[in-house]
């Protein structure tokens, strides 16, 4: 109750991201918590965050540069998950480690594991109150959301009192759509089969992932993967990656 009281009385102040800290740490222990604000497809808005200068240009800035379309957490968000709080491997797909997203961002930040506390702040507005741990330590257990759900609805009341917006959006903006963006990504060039594969292989799916979700077989998978790529005039996940990036972020 005491960090309870503490939080409520700091709402509006710099010491709230301190505060709310400290009522996280009771449910479970972590190295760094990062709060960040989504807007449809717009880069994320870093609103806290206690890392060092260096690990702040990778896990921030580079971050927000176009690797965030891919993280699990934003596509949840994107999606529609229930707010609260979740492991990343809960909602990442199956062949995570081998995803352009682990590949470019993930295994770069030099964390072993992160829960996301997703707060919805609006249609298309979400706050992400991002914990981590450390490379080498423990990662986290399904008890450790459990306690963070426990007291969510206490947590994003602080998080929108904080750092939330009006409902209206500004004059003259237009949230973009997630879904829409996704399905017209390269939609001038490919066969609808060619994007289903490519939005598969973006969200992390292995070849057999991708089959099995399709009900094709694994060379077809490889035979649309290529002709796709060619159309797209690229020959590797980290050039789909770039462009998609591009093309969900408003930019081509």
């Amino acid at each position: 109750m005491r960090a309870i009281a503490a939080l409520a009385e700091t709402l509006g102040t710099d010491r709230c991201p301190g505060a709310l800290r400290q009522i996280l740490s009771l449910c479970c222990g972590f190295d760094s918590m990062i709060v960040s604000r989504y807007e449809g497809a717009l880069p994320p808005v870093s609103l806290y965050q206690d890392l060092d200068e260096l690990q702040a240009a990778i896990s921030v800035e580079f971050y927000a540069s176009g690797p965030y379309l891919l993280d699990p957490l934003y596509q949840a968000c994107r999606n529609g998950c229930t707010p609260g709080a979740y492991r990343l491997m809960e909602l990442a797909p199956e062949a995570f480690y081998r995803s352009e997203y682990y590949r470019t961002f993930f295994r770069k930040i030099s964390i072993s594991d992160e829960i996301g506390v997703l707060v919805q702040d609006g249609a298309e507005r979400w706050i992400i109150v991002s914990l981590a741990r450390f490379s080498r330590r423990q990662r986290f257990e399904a008890a450790d959301t459990a306690r963070l759900n426990a007291a969510f609805r206490v947590v994003s009341a602080a998080v929108r009192r904080q750092w939330g917006q009006a409902e209206t959006p500004a004059a003259g903006f237009q949230e973009p759509d997630w879904e829409d963006r996704m399905q017209t990504f390269g939609s001038s060039v490919l066969s609808p089969r060619e994007r289903e594969v490519v939005q598969l292989v973006l969200q992390g799916h292995s070849t057999p992932s991708a089959a099995a979700y399709l009900g094709i077989a694994e060379g077809t998978v490889k035979v649309h993967r290529h002709h796709a790529y060619s159309k797209l005039g690229i020959a590797s996940q980290a050039e789909l990656f770039s462009m998609a990036t591009r093309h969900l972020a408003g930019a081509g």
